[in-house]
C-alpha cells in the first residue's frame, strides 16, 4: 500500500515538471531532489487535505524534508505506523506533533531525530513508554496524555534535558518513582491515572515546578513533599483525601505573593522556561521576545473535590488555594 502511495507522489510531482520552468542543475555537493512551486504546491495540496491518506503523510513529510521545518506536524492524519525510513534526513526538525493518531509503536528511525526536542504522541494506543524515544539525548518536553502507559522504563534517566512530561490519562497505578534521576525535569503531570499511594521517594522530585496528580486515588500526601522546594504549581484535585502535611504550606514558592496572577492553577502545556527557546526555536526566536507563560503566574494549590475538613492555619501563609466550600481555613 505505501508503495503505491509513494508511487501515487511520484506521478503528481512528474506531471507538475511540464508546467514550470526546467529545474537548474543540482550543485554537485547537493543530492537532494530539487521541486518546481507548481510540484510544491502539489504537495501542500495533499498534506492540507481535509481527508487525510498515506499520501497526505508522505506529502507532508517531503514538504518538510525540502523546507527543513523546524516543526513536523502530523497531527489527526490516521496514522497507523511508519516505514523505516520515514524519518532518514530529517535531522533539522525539533518539534514532532503525532497527536490524535492510531500509533502503538515507532519505527528505529526516528532515533535519526537527533535535535528533536519536543515530541506530541498524546491520543494514541501506546501501552508501553516508546523506548526508541531514550536515545534521543536532548529531548525536553514529552506529551503522552491519553494512552494506555502503565510504567516507566528505569533508562528513563538517559533523558538528562528532559524538563516536562505529560502522562495524564494513562494506566499507571504506581507513582513512577523512576523519573527521579531526571534531575532537569520541571513538570510532571500525573493526573486521571490510578495511582492510590505517593511514594515517600517523591522528596528527591526536588527540581519539580509543577505536579498534577488531580483525579488518582490519593488518600494521604507523604511529609516529604515538603522537600520540594521549588514546587510552585501543586494539583492534587478530585482525589479521596481527609488532611494534608502542614509541610506543604511552609514550601516558599507557594507563599510567595505574586502579582497578575491568572486566578487557577496549572496551565501544564502552555508555560516553559525561556532558556530553552533558543535552543528549540532558533536566535531570533529568544531575542524577540518570552514566548512561554511563567510558572509563578499559576502558582498555588488545587485541592477542590476531595474530603478535607480542615486546614492547619498553617494554610493561611499560602498565596493561593482552591478548596472546597466545606473545607475550613481560619485566618482570623
Amino acid at each position: 500500500m505505501l508503495k503505491r502511495t509513494i508511487a501515487l507522489i511520484i506521478l503528481i510531482l512528474l506531471a507538475g515538471c511540464g508546467q514550470s520552468e526546467p529545474q537548474k542543475a543540482e550543485p554537485e555537493t547537493n543530492n537532494a531532489p530539487q521541486y518546481s512551486e507548481v510540484q510544491l504546491g502539489e504537495l501542500s495540496k495533499l498534506c492540507d487535505a481535509d481527508e487525510p491518506s498515506e499520501a497526505s503523510v508522505v506529502s507532508c513529510i517531503t514538504l518538510n524534508r525540502v523546507k527543513k521545518s523546524i516543526i513536523l506536524d502530523l497531527e489527526g492524519m490516521n496514522i497507523r505506523g511508519f516505514p523505516e525510513d520515514a524519518f532518514m534526513e530529517m535531522e533539522h526538525v525539533r518539534i514532532l506533533r503525532l497527536g490524535n493518531n492510531s500509533l502503538s509503536e515507532f519505527s528505529e528511525s526516528i532515533a535519526m531525530l537527533k535535535k528533536l526536542r519536543q515530541i506530541y504522541i498524546d491520543d494514541n494506543n501506546f501501552s508501553e513508554f516508546p523506548t526508541v524515544l531514550l536515545s534521543l539525548s536532548g529531548l525536553k518536553d514529552i506529551f503522552a496524555s491519553n494512552n494506555h502507559i502503565g510504567s516507566m522504563p528505569k533508562e528513563i534517566e538517559r533523558l538528562k534535558s528532559l524538563r516536562r512530561i505529560m502522562i495524564s490519562l494513562n494506566d499507571f497505578r504506581e507513582f513512577p518513582v523512576q523519573l527521579k534521576e531526571n534531575k532537569e525535569l520541571r513538570i510532571l503531570d500525573l493526573s486521571m491515572n490510578k495511582i492510590s499511594v505517593i511514594p515517600k521517594e517523591i522528596g528527591n522530585f526536588d527540581a519539580l515546578v509543577g505536579l498534577s496528580l488531580s483525579g488518582n486515588k490519593l488518600r494521604e500526601i507523604p511529609r516529604e513533599i515538603g522537600m520540594m522546594t521549588k514546587l510552585t504549581m501543586l494539583d492534587l484535585s478530585a482525589n479521596e483525601l481527609k488532611e494534608l502535611p502542614v509541610e506543604i504550606a511552609a514550601l516558599p514558592e507557594l507563599r510567595m505573593s505574586v502579582e497578575g496572577h491568572h486566578g487557577f492553577v496549572r496551565a501544564f502545556v502552555s508555560i516553559g522556561f525561556n532558556e530553552d527557546v533558543e535552543d528549540i526555536y532558533g536566535s531570533d526566536a529568544a531575542k524577540a521576545h518570552d514566548i512561554y507563560d511563567k510558572p509563578e503566574k499559576f502558582s498555588g494549590m488545587n485541592i477542590l473535590f476531595n474530603n478535607i475538613g480542615k486546614l492547619e492555619s498553617e494554610f493561611c501563609n499560602v498565596f493561593f488555594i482552591k478548596r472546597d466550600i466545606e473545607t475550613i481555613l481560619n485566618c482570623d
